[in-house]
């Protein structure tokens, strides 16, 4: 049942009940008023007869005087008149109404349904009698009710009018304003946090809806909150099953490393043996020759699974990174060129980039590992363009593991070919120990895991971007050293520098 219905009906409850107490009262008040009008006419009628009878019977006798009351009676169809005697009247008259008939010869007796007015009149030689009213009160019922028929018709129209008012009011005031809640409040449950307009009165439900709005968005808050911290739990769950993985791999490769170490070192020894004796023909030599090569190319690999497992301290110093990249790709430039590959590095006027502290064999060798890659996905040779950027702002995902990265300032190295690309499936695992987009015998899958241990390592963060027939880009960023304040300051760390810049 509605809140409206509710209060029309408790309304119409005491309005009921203050109506009948009313109608009872009411008939009560009516019939006090009913016989005072009776007592007020007897005393009225018997004053004018009184005189009347007492001249009549000093003159003419006491039965001359009783006939001619009778008569007047007979003529008031509602009042019966009599002649009495004192004793009738006095008859269990208490000591008031004795007084009172000494005093103005008057007194009035109700009894069961009929109501009598007793007046003194005096005769000769002292004698007195009393004149008799008595009226019946058999029609005083009939005026009640007629009284309280004219009330019920006002209280009926009074009751009916209150329901109605009652009824629009509350559904006004009250029903469409709580639909209004209802529904804000299924909304909310239903996740919707918008703002709404706020209720501009100050009652009750002003104040409901207020605090409904304020919980929408306490809740829209939490809910961000709640959301922003999933992202956080659901990044630091991949980069701890990230670590975990390359943990896993890196004891299984020192294993490794130790277990296959010596076999090739004497397969090595023995091939170079071989290729050194006199004896050896031509074909032979060749096959010791290939046999050495390829036993020091799987050297190689264990010696990079190694260093990938366990990776020595670095040897961090102020360096700058345009120096580093312009030494490293002189001594790749005959391999590169010899694969047709030039390059051209640019460095972004508008943000130039300051010094960094970090190691310079281990940031040399992730741009080697770019660099080559790069000029391998492009087997009919290219422009490896690297643009240097410094100032820029932390990658999304690096400020989602490292709040603080956000309040630093970062160099963003990027290496960029024009090859044939990476599928888009292949892009989130680029950095898994192991996986390769190349052919078999082109690469051990670890030159990027390990470029993005070094890079982490230094507080960096490293990320891909390809388009398949359109190439792939890299990016590196890696953290600032902060301004120094003086110029002597600035230019002590950058003397340290490894050669010059590109």
């Amino acid at each position: 049942m509605r809140i409206a219905l509710k209060l029309t009906l408790a309304l119409v409850g005491v309005i009921v009940a203050l109506l009948a107490a009313e109608a009872w009262l009411r008939g009560l008040r009516e019939a006090a008023v009913y016989e005072e009008d009776i007592r007020r006419n007897q005393r009225i009628l018997g004053r004018a007869l009184e005189q009347s009878a007492e001249i009549t019977w000093r003159e003419q006798g006491l039965e001359h005087a009783a006939y001619l009351l009778e008569a007047a009676g007979a003529r008031e169809q509602e009042v019966a008149v009599r002649v009495t005697d004192e004793a009738t009247a006095l008859r269990g008259a208490d000591a008031a109404s004795v007084a009172s008939w000494e005093r103005d010869g008057t007194i009035q007796v109700s009894e069961p349904r009929v109501l009598r007015t007793y007046l003194r009149i005096d005769g000769p030689d002292g004698d007195r009698r009393a004149l008799a009213l008595s009226t019946s009160l058999r029609g005083e019922g009939a005026h009640v009710r007629e009284a309280l028929g004219e009330f019920a018709v006002i209280a009926l129209a009074l009751l009916i009018a209150a329901a109605v008012a009652s009824l629009w009011l509350g559904r006004a005031l009250v029903g469409r304003r709580v639909d209004h809640l209802v529904a804000r409040a299924r909304s909310i449950g239903a996740g919707d946090f918008s703002e709404r307009p706020a209720d501009p009165g100050r009652d009750e439900l002003s104040q409901l809806a207020t605090a409904l709005e304020d919980m929408a968005r306490a809740l829209a808050t939490a809910r961000q909150a709640l959301e922003d911290e999933t992202h956080a739990r659901i990044a630091a769950t991949a980069h701890l099953r990230r670590s975990d993985r390359l943990a896993t791999v890196g004891t299984l490769a020192a294993g490794l490393a130790h277990e296959l170490g010596t076999p090739l070192h004497v397969i090595g020894g023995r091939a170079r043996m071989i290729a050194r004796a006199a004896e050896a023909s031509g074909d032979l030599r060749d096959d010791a020759a290939a046999i050495v090569d390829q036993s020091a190319r799987v050297q190689r690999i264990i010696e990079d699974l190694l260093d990938f497992a366990r990776p020595r301290p670095a040897e961090r110093r102020p360096l700058d990174i345009g120096a580093l990249l312009h030494t490293d790709l002189e001594l790749l430039g005959p391999l590169l060129r010899r694969k047709g590959a030039t390059w051209a590095i640019e460095r972004v006027a508008s943000a130039p980039a300051r010094l960094l502290y970090g190691d310079v064999d281990q940031l040399r060798q992730v741009f080697t590992n770019l660099v080559l890659n790069a000029a391998q996905a492009m087997p009919e040779g290219g422009v490896i363009e690297i643009a240097i950027a410094g100032g820029q702002p932390a990658p999304p995902e690096l400020v989602a593991e490292e709040a603080e990265a956000a309040d630093r300032d970062f160099t963003r190295i990027t290496v960029r070919d024009h090859g044939h690309g990476i599928d888009p499936e292949a892009l989130p695992r680029l950095f898994d120990p192991f996986f390769t987009t190349k052919e078999v015998g082109e690469g051990s899958g670890l030159g990027l895991a390990v470029a993005h241990g070094i890079v982490s390592d230094h507080g960096g963060w490293i990320a891909a971007e390809s388009e398949v027939g359109r190439g792939s880009a890299f990016h590196v960023w890696l953290p600032e050293m902060p301004e120094p304040e003086t110029d002597e300051d600035a230019a002590e760390p950058r003397s340290a520098a490894p050669g010059g810049e590109a």
